[in-house]
């Protein structure tokens, strides 16, 4: 590898895992200096969602030991190693009475909710973390969220959504913290007509946050994704859902957006998003199921695998892969300790909160070696 030009090096180092990474980053001052450069973790990044978007996604599981379910291995038959134990910071493990809400993730950065309390900005492959403001406003024990990347700023951006009533008629209005400023203030963009119903964690891709939501449509109320654009902090236009879904929710398929809905008990449908949210053609129908294919339990999709299968969450205790195809169902070894038990996809990444990696004694290792 010495003898390699720094460009192919670098760029050999893109395609490698997050966790290969950290371990090199101890080989030399040269590769701590490559990998923690930050124009690498940058192109890591990009790497990682255009070309590896499907085996550096991860599916975290808040419970008293945070679980990593590499959801890819095991669709592809390896249960034995999809699930990795992880630990939290220590501002987490203080908390008293542990309840861990995941409130958004983006770019392998996930919010925390501590105890109903405390907001914690993690990252769970380098181990990075920071406790962010309280709100100025005070939303309670339940209230929508989201984070995004603002790639005109290089910052990230937590995004809290508020549900109030004006005239009548149902708005949105929304209070953001950027990363580097550490401050909250409230947006004046206002999405009226519509609320936000369903799971209170918004789901980042092609630059905006995803909600879903209820909007007014004369005495009806229709789903409709609800976007955030964090860059230009504003609602983008809402789309409309199909109308004939009963229950919907959000989900993901790589790095789009995608809706499960099942409509009159009687079949399942999976819609993709096709990136441009221009018109209510922007979601296109996967596949339609007939309702019994799937269990009659309570469940939660949460994504769609490389292979076509659906990540289903059953009644808060159990993980499972169904493939739509085969009609077969596959449990993933995960344990659930409390129905209180958060989860959320995320991506694998080098991005660092501080903006150092002095934290972790770990990523120090070099300055102990000797290099000969």
């Amino acid at each position: 590898m010495s003898k390699l030009p720094q460009d192919i090096m670098v760029d050999i180092l893109t395609y490698l895992p997050v966790k290969s990474l950290l371990r090199f980053k101890c080989v030399c001052k040269l590769w701590h200096s490559l990998i923690s450069d930050p124009k690498f973790v940058k192109s890591h990044l990009k790497t990682a969602r255009e070309v590896n978007s499907n085996k550096s996604q991860r599916l975290l599981l808040s419970t008293r030991t945070p679980q990593s379910v590499d959801f890819e291995a095991a669709s592809e038959g390896d249960e034995d190693n999809a699930v990795q134990e992880l630990e939290y910071p220590d501002v987490v493990r203080c908390s008293p009475t542990y309840f861990i809400g995941i409130m958004g993730s983006c770019d392998g950065l996930i919010c925390l909710f501590v105890d109903y309390a405390k907001l914690v900005l993690w990252n769970p492959s380098t181990r990075d973390y920071k406790e962010m403001p309280k709100p100025s406003c005070d939303h309670g024990f339940d209230f929508f969220a989201g984070i995004g990347y603002d790639s005109s700023n290089d910052d990230y951006k937590f995004v809290i959504p508020s549900c109030t009533t004006a005239d009548g008629s149902e708005q949105i209005m929304v209070e953001v913290l950027t990363l580097k400023t550490n401050v909250w203030r409230k947006v004046p963009e206002i999405c009226q007509g519509t609320t936000l119903v369903g799971a209170y964690r918004g789901l980042f891709c092609n630059g905006a946050v995803h909600w879903l939501g209820k909007q007014e449509n004369g005495s009806e109320k229709e789903y409709v994704a609800v976007s955030f654009d964090v860059a230009e902090e504003r609602f983008k236009e809402v789309v409309p859902l199909p109308d004939h879904f009963d229950t919907v929710v959000l989900g993901m398929s790589g790095n789009s957006l995608c809706a499960f809905g099942e409509c009159h008990g009687s079949y399942f449908e999976a819609w993709i998003h096709e990136q441009e949210y221009d018109s209510s053609a922007s979601f296109r129908r996967l596949f339609r199921l007939p309702a019994d294919r799937l269990s009659q339990e309570p469940k939660v999709v949460l994504c769609l695998t490389k292979k076509g299968e659906l990540l289903l969450d059953y009644d808060e205790w159990q993980l499972a892969l169904y493939h739509p195809v085969a009609d077969k169902n596959k449990c993933i070894r995960a344990y659930r300790d409390s129905n209180l038990c958060d989860l959320a996809i995320y991506t694998e990444s080098l991005v660092s909160i501080n903006g150092d990696d002095s934290r972790d004694p770990r990523r120090r290792c070099w300055r102990k070696m000797v290099i000969a």
